[in-house]
């Protein structure tokens, strides 16, 4: 009798043991939920490996320059504290040839985020010793830039792609 006592005593034990790591980790995994930490989390990688709603937009600028010869290597990703999301790929790795895509919270944040990097909002500018082509539709910019002695390379191609992008994807592509 007194063995089933101490046997009964340590399962009980060993169940609210058990009930209260659990508990524990539920809570950490609710809290998470509640303080949106997993949901950025989500979100963050969904950007960078393209499964967002971003991916699409990305992965078609990627094709339509792959088909005309001019596939976009090393890609970079950043965002800042407020959502704005640049992209930054070279050029056949070519490290004097850019396309850097520009994402910010709405349109008025992109005239002035362009402004403040390029001196202009669209069109041509000539900064740190580049040429650079900026398009851009809505909160979206996409800028060519080009150095070196091989400035412009991909400068008509860059004008025949960027716009119909653009036009396609109507409103923030990272969204």
């Amino acid at each position: 009798m007194n063995y089933r006592g101490i046997a009964a005593a340590v399962l009980l034990c060993s169940i609210l043991a058990i009930s209260v790591g659990c508990s524990k980790q539920v809570a950490k995994d609710e809290m998470r939920l509640y303080n949106m930490k997993a949901y950025e989390e989500g979100s963050r990688e969904a950007r960078i490996s393209g499964r967002g709603m971003n991916g699409k937009f990305l992965e078609e600028l990627q094709v339509s320059f792959s088909k005309v010869k001019m596939p976009l290597t090393n890609e970079t990703y950043a965002e800042d504290e407020i959502g704005n999301i640049t992209y930054q790929y070279r050029i056949n790795y070519d490290a004097s040839q850019f396309i850097t895509v520009y994402v910010y919270q709405d349109q008025a944040a992109r005239e002035k985020g362009i402004k403040e990097i390029f001196g202009v909002t669209e069109g041509d500018a000539n900064v740190a010793g580049g040429h650079n082509l900026i398009i851009s539709d809505k909160e979206t910019s996409i800028v060519y830039t080009s150095t070196g002695d091989k400035t412009d390379n991909y400068y008509s191609q860059v004008k025949k792609i960027v716009p119909a992008l653009l036009a396609k994807y109507q409103g923030r592509v990272s969204s």
